[in-house]
């Protein structure tokens, strides 16, 4: 497990519930459930490696870097954009370049015209990776003894001495909830002068699957609006107008519905701001979209962003009496980080993606429901930006997304893969023997 003699692999973990169900139960034959956790080893690429400095991963290391914070003042000057970061209006001005594209017009000529993606900031190896999947532990994560068994279980399944495995760093990664329990354990246990009880070698990065997913419930929920009430001008009426059941989309069964789906209605309110500055609000869409010079193309594109997207049109329509342009337009931000973190997942730019998560971290202060996201999330974000040396930031950054097919944006979160093998787990258990089913 080990690649060198002070640094360990990043492991993934996440807890699974698989069930036996039984048609005709009886005695010795009756539905059973599994309460356990599964996960892998992603072991980083050769290339990853040589671009990092050895002396940066050792546990040695880790611990000098976080003795400042102890003294350390959270700023919010730390999460704002610093005048070397890409500007968000290349994110926005992509947006509304696909979506003029797809819905509204075509233009004349691809020489010259607004790229349809923001500028790269970090992108990840597409690669396949090398990964090893772990036996499956009877211990449940979602406790403090539990996670507590989690470890000693990876310690016999990585086959070293436990002096070993607990005095070399390890990079863990889970939900939430995992990275919750797990620090409030070592909190417990802490002082101690054992290795493997203190569990000072181990440090907790969140999934970015789940991260989305949760963050991305709760701006949905936000804007969702009242579907009882029909004066209520929320999201539901554009999910509604669109096709799709606004109730079904908030559902926790489908995340990948959801993310689409918010998409979706973020390309529509698009379009009509498109269609507001062409002056063609009223006229009938045409199946055959017009086509429009690559410099006329453009012009649109930067008006657009210019009266609906910039600073400047949030101000003005904050000034207004009425306040429908000023929630339209709130709504249209967030809703572009939420598409902005998808495209960037998927096309492996762990910078544009960490772009995000660093306005995620100020939004999370103010959304219902994500108290915990408020504290754990800028924690992440400072960890692998501020706190962390370079190299072991780095590795952590590149560790959050890989491309299990080998190709350039088929990105996914390494979250996300183990729910994917998670599903197909517990499809083979429950299809390979008589009378049972998921």
């Amino acid at each position: 497990m080990a690649l060198t003699q002070r640094f360990s692999p990043p492991v993934c973990i996440d807890n699974l519930d698989m069930e036996e169900r039984v048609h005709m139960g009886s005695v010795g034959t009756q539905n059973r459930m599994f309460h356990g956790t599964w996960g892998y080893i992603h072991v980083p690429s050769k290339e990853l490696l040589d671009s990092l400095d050895p002396e940066g991963l050792t546990l040695e290391a880790y611990h000098q870097s976080l003795k400042p914070t102890a003294s350390m003042v959270i700023d919010p000057v730390l999460f704002l954009p610093s005048s070397s970061a890409n500007d968000y209006a290349a994110v926005f001005k992509s947006q509304i370049t696909r979506t003029l594209i797809k819905y509204v017009a075509t233009p004349a000529s691809r020489i010259g015209l607004c790229p349809l993606d923001p500028p790269t900031v970090e992108q990840v190896d597409h690669h396949a990776p090398e990964i090893h999947m772990l036996r499956l532990m009877d211990e449940s994560d979602n406790s403090a003894e539990g996670i507590g068994q989690v470890m000693e279980a990876l310690q016999r399944q990585s086959g070293l001495e436990p002096e070993e495995f607990f005095g070399r760093l390890q990079l863990m990664e889970g939900d939430l909830g995992t990275a919750q329990i797990f620090h409030a354990m070592r909190s417990l246990r802490s002082p101690s002068e054992h290795a493997e009880h203190n569990l000072n070698n181990v440090t907790f990065a969140l999934g970015a699957a789940h991260t989305l997913w949760n963050i991305s419930q709760t701006i949905l929920l936000k804007h969702l609006g009242n579907t009882s009430a029909m004066d209520d001008l929320g999201v539901w009426r554009y999910l509604d107008a669109l096709g799709i059941r606004p109730e079904k989309v908030v559902q926790k069964k489908d995340f990948t519905k959801m993310i689409q789906a918010m998409e979706l209605v973020h390309e529509a309110t698009l379009a009509h701001c498109l269609r507001e500055v062409m002056g063609i609000q009223e006229s009938p869409i045409e199946e055959v979209l017009p086509v429009i010079p690559a410099s006329t193309f453009n012009d649109l594109v930067n008006q657009c962003y210019a009266r609906f997207c910039s600073p400047e049109a949030w101000k003005l329509a904050s000034a207004r009496a009425c306040p429908k342009l000023s929630n339209l337009l709130i709504r249209m931000h967030d809703f572009s980080t939420v598409v902005e973190a998808n495209r960037a997942m998927k096309a492996g730019d762990v910078g544009r993606l960490i772009r995000i998560w660093t306005m995620w971290s100020i939004m999370t202060q103010s959304l219902p429901g994500l108290t915990h996201y408020s504290a754990y999330l800028p924690r992440l974000v400072l960890m692998i930006t501020k706190i962390l040396p370079p190299s072991l930031a780095k590795l952590m950054r590149h560790s959050l997304l890989v491309s299990p097919s080998g190709r350039p944006n088929h990105f996914v979160a390494k979250d996300f893969l183990l729910e994917n093998h998670n599903y197909w787990l517990k499809f083979f258990f429950n299809r390979t023997g008589n009378g049972s089913q998921i």
